[in-house]
Formats: C-alpha cells, sequence, structure tokens
C-alpha cells in the first residue's frame, strides 16, 4: 500500500505527492506532481493507485518527477523525452499508462519513435499491464472480451510474443512489429482487430 504525504502548494501550481511503496525489490518510485484539476478529480485515488503500480515497471525513471495532469480529448497524452503526461481518469488503463511512460523513454534513443513501436514496447514490459488491447498494433478480436479487457492469459500471451519480437528487433530484424502481429494471428487464429472498442487513443 502506497504511503503518501502532499507538501503545500503555490496558489495555482501543482501539489507534490511523494509516494513510496513496497514491491519486489524494495525500490522507492520518484515523486509524482499532480495538477489541481486531476488532484480534485472523483477518480484521483484511483489515478494513483494505477500510476504507482504502473510505474514499478519503469526503473529507468529512477526518481525523475513526472507531473501528470487532466485530459477529456484523449485517454493520454505525453510528449516523447519530456516529463509530462495528461491522463483521462474515466478511460485510464495499465496500458494507457504504461504507452505514455514510455513515451517518455523514447527520446533516449533506445526505443524507437513512433506509436506502433510504443505499443509493442509497452506490450512487452510486464503482462500484469496489458489489460486492455494496444492502440496502434493488432492483435486477434478474441483475445478481447466484450468489456473490452484482456484476461490474463492472453495478457500474458501477448507479452510473451511482444518479448520475442523485441528480442529479434535486437538480432537485427527490422519487421519485428508485422512479426509480432503474425505470430499472434497464428496462435490465436483469428483475424487481427485492433479493437474499434476504444474511440480515444493516446497520442
Amino acid at each position: 500500500m502506497a504511503n503518501s504525504r502532499s507538501s503545500p502548494a503555490r496558489r495555482g501550481g501543482p501539489v507534490q505527492l511523494d509516494l513510496e511503496f513496497p514491491d519486489d525489490t524494495g525500490r522507492r518510485t520518484g515523486p509524482f506532481v499532480l495538477t489541481r484539476p486531476l488532484l480534485k478529480h472523483r477518480l484521483r485515488n484511483s489515478v494513483m493507485k494505477k500510476l504507482t503500480y504502473v510505474r514499478r515497471y519503469f526503473p529507468e525513471l529512477g526518481n525523475r518527477t513526472v507531473r501528470v495532469g487532466l485530459t477529456r480529448v484523449a485517454s493520454g497524452m505525453a510528449v516523447p523525452g519530456g516529463d509530462e503526461l495528461w491522463l483521462n481518469p474515466g478511460k485510464l488503463s495499465f496500458h494507457t499508462i504504461t504507452h505514455e511512460l514510455i513515451h517518455l523513454l523514447q527520446a533516449r534513443g533506445r526505443i524507437p519513435s513512433g506509436e506502433r513501436s510504443c505499443d509493442l514496447f509497452s506490450l512487452a514490459r510486464h503482462w500484469t499491464l496489458n489489460d486492455t488491447p494496444p492502440y496502434y498494433v493488432s492483435i486477434p478480436a478474441n483475445c478481447i472480451d466484450p468489456n473490452g479487457k484482456i484476461s490474463p492469459e492472453n495478457a500474458r500471451l501477448i507479452h510473451a510474443v511482444a518479448s520475442r519480437a523485441l528480442e529479434m528487433r535486437e538480432k537485427g530484424t527490422r519487421n519485428y512489429i508485422a512479426y509480432f502481429e503474425k505470430t499472434m494471428k497464428e496462435l490465436v487464429g483469428e483475424i487481427p482487430s485492433s479493437s474499434p472498442i476504444r474511440v480515444l487513443r493516446p497520442v
């Protein structure tokens, strides 16, 4: 369970939240900064729980401070290489947060630019983060339940295939994203669908 404490904020500015929670390695997460509109949102606690859970799988961020704002025009937004992201509390999933945090890492050069690459690297981060369909790469439609969710079994499969695709990329394969989509189709036995369930996409 996360322990948080807020420090006084200057009028009109964000409120600093120092978050700390135990995980598999006992590592501390760095702080988040929530803007006032998000801090006042009725789903603020749910957003914070999801943020802290996803962040444990991003050791590259270290103690880097990430400023989190509120958006209603997309499920999430981020500037690659920056320190800010915007989330839609009503459309929030682990995958959305993972996708946006991958965007923050893209400018470091270890992750190629582009939304499709961002999606695939997100799917390979950890299987528990694959709770909803990706936005820009295709997976078979029957991996997705009627509520737009992905079962743990399918989440593990997606993670395994995405991880294999990234291993192939490291060995020089250029069409690693196509490999992921083709392999998922072969394993699940259905024509891939890019999941029309979600209208709002991250940018």
